[in-house]
């Protein structure tokens, strides 16, 4: 199997090279792409809110409209602010090629390679699942077709079901459903695509930049922990700096650790307004999808396609504090590792510096969203818990 950089980061660079926003793209395809994207972004938001706002007579209908809409907010959140730092996605893009390129241990290799593979067995998973909530609302147009296509012994081609032409997303109040159905219905399914693609192609690539700052962290501390790799106890404690090897060995450890500890925060300076914005939306959505789905319990197709929409959701969230919490971990668990290294075997300034390093380490590294609302489980399991307090609120007022 390949286990270069490339490989490892090809199913990222397909996402997002599809909405023309992979960092190192060429110019052609990233104008051809990006054109489509923000093409089918605006007029797939267009339908999406001039149909809820026209359904506003009819209450039910623009209950239900408002999370698509909300939806289509985060995701050009998303969109725009991926685009707004560019600069900064790139240069977190070249620090991870850099990083491939300049180490050489073999062991330290391994480690980048194990955290790239992880990366790219869950941006599969991710895509998987979040393109899989979305079936059951894909699906729904299609139905008429197989009805059609089914003998006349188990469905009428004159039934409802048959001459039904359901949609996506409630825009009929916004045109004329008889005239303009198979283009919208087209055209629903290319916009809709495109904002899917949009969260997975944003939060898998958070995904690797935060990963790989968990490798370097991982690298950090072991090579804190072989800091001394000889057992002589007969040691000079107070050699010349430039025969003190331990020392020398110290000093790069924490000049690795503050360029990750700097990688890091280029993260949450690139991505923390984006969060902000989804964070409080998805909130919202998770409620109202939530409640949705038990009004209609009398129909347990659309039921079952607002549940995948709110579990969805929820695994968005997920998916943005997991990653965060295992870089407060690792960030965290160098501290440890100096423990178990042969500190004792090492010059006094080395271990006076050592001390330092384990103080700074002892504190979390960690992404935030707006820089107060900090990315990881605990707090996860706060918003989820909100969530449903809103979901029960609803319930209580039908």
């Amino acid at each position: 199997m390949d286990n270069t950089l490339d490989s490892l980061l090809r199913v990222n660079r397909l996402l997002l090279s599809s909405l023309g926003q992979w960092p190192q793209q060429d110019r052609v395809s990233k104008l051809c792409t990006l054109t489509s994207a923000i093409f089918f972004l605006i007029t797939q938001g267009y339908f999406q809110v001039g149909g809820m706002i026209a359904a506003w007579c009819d209450k039910p209908i623009f209950l239900e409209s408002i999370p698509p809409v909300l939806i289509s907010i985060v995701c050009v959140f998303k969109f725009i602010n991926f685009n707004y730092n560019a600069d900064k996605m790139r240069s977190l893009l070249e620090s991870i090629q850099a990083d491939w390129n300049t180490i050489k241990d073999e062991e330290e290799i391994k480690i980048l390679t194990s955290w790239a593979k992880d990366s790219r067995k869950n941006s599969i998973m991710y895509a998987t699942a979040v393109y899989g909530s979305m079936v059951p609302f894909m699906l729904g147009p299609l139905v008429p077709v197989f009805c059609k296509l089914l003998p006349e012994s188990l469905i009428s081609s004159n039934s409802s079901i048959a001459n039904a032409k359901p949609v996506m997303f409630h825009i009929e109040y916004l045109y004329d459903m008889d005239k303009y159905y198979i283009p919208l219905v087209v055209h629903s399914y290319f916009g809709t695509m495109t904002y899917i693609t949009v969260v997975i192609a944003v939060d898998t690539m958070f995904m690797v930049y935060v990963q790989h700052a968990c490798a370097i962290f991982v690298i950090v501390g072991n090579r804190l922990e072989h800091l001394v790799d000889n057992d002589v106890i007969n040691i000079d404690i107070n050699p010349r700096i430039s025969n003190d090897k331990p020392y020398q060995n110290m000093v790069k450890c924490i000049i690795e650790h503050s360029k990750a500890l700097d990688y890091a925060n280029m993260i949450e300076s690139a991505m923390s307004f984006s969060f902000f914005f989804q964070l409080g939306f998805n909130m919202i959505t998770i409620s109202f999808t939530g409640f949705q789905a038990i009004t209609k319990l009398d129909r347990p197709d659309e039921s079952f396609r607002y549940a995948t929409f709110t579990i969805a959701q929820t695994w968005v969230l997920f998916f943005l504090s997991w990653p965060s919490q295992r870089l407060a971990d690792e960030s965290t668990r160098i501290s440890e590792t100096t423990t178990r290294s042969k500190w004792y075997l090492t010059s006094l300034r080395s271990r006076k510096l050592l001390q330092l390093f384990i103080l700074r380490s002892s504190v979390p590294c960690q992404l935030t969203a707006g820089s107060f609302y900090i990315l990881n489980m605990q707090n996860f399991s706060s918003v989820v818990r909100t969530s449903v307090s809103y979901f029960m609120v609803l319930c209580s007022m039908q």
